[in-house]
């Protein structure tokens, strides 16, 4: 990642950070790539490959920016395993035009989000 798109995720992030708390903003995040994956699944479906990679370029971009926060502001073994995972993520998005069933692969993907978003809401157990 060039280091324009590094300040423009860290700046987001710091920004939204003064009127979210932090754990909420990642949730706000996700949500919408999940929001955006929906889209792409219809858009696909409906053979609107113009819109489709539009909202699979901004899940991606949404990704990408997480990553670049774990990565350089949380740290640590933690911000490092979230990095991994959200690029694990990004890479998925990327590929999701590869191939048959372009909707069913989106639809898997989105259900991995889906998941990581429903455990990242849970409290940690003590």
């Amino acid at each position: 990642m060039n280091q324009t798109a590094f300040q423009r995720a860290s700046s987001a992030y710091g920004s939204a950070k003064q009127t979210l708390p932090p754990h909420k903003l990642v949730e706000a995040l996700q949500d919408r790539a999940l929001q955006l994956c929906t889209s792409a699944e219809r858009h696909a479906t409906a053979g609107q490959f113009d819109r489709f990679h539009a909202d699979i370029v901004h899940a991606i971009r949404i990704y990408t920016g997480l990553q670049v926060v774990m990565t350089n502001q949380v740290g640590g073994p933690s911000g490092k395993a979230l990095s991994q995972l959200y690029g694990a993520f990004i890479l998925a998005l990327g590929r999701a035009a590869g191939g048959r069933d372009v909707p069913g692969r989106v639809r898997r993907i989105q259900e991995r989000l889906a998941l990581h978003r429903r455990l990242w809401a849970k409290p940690p157990k003590n």
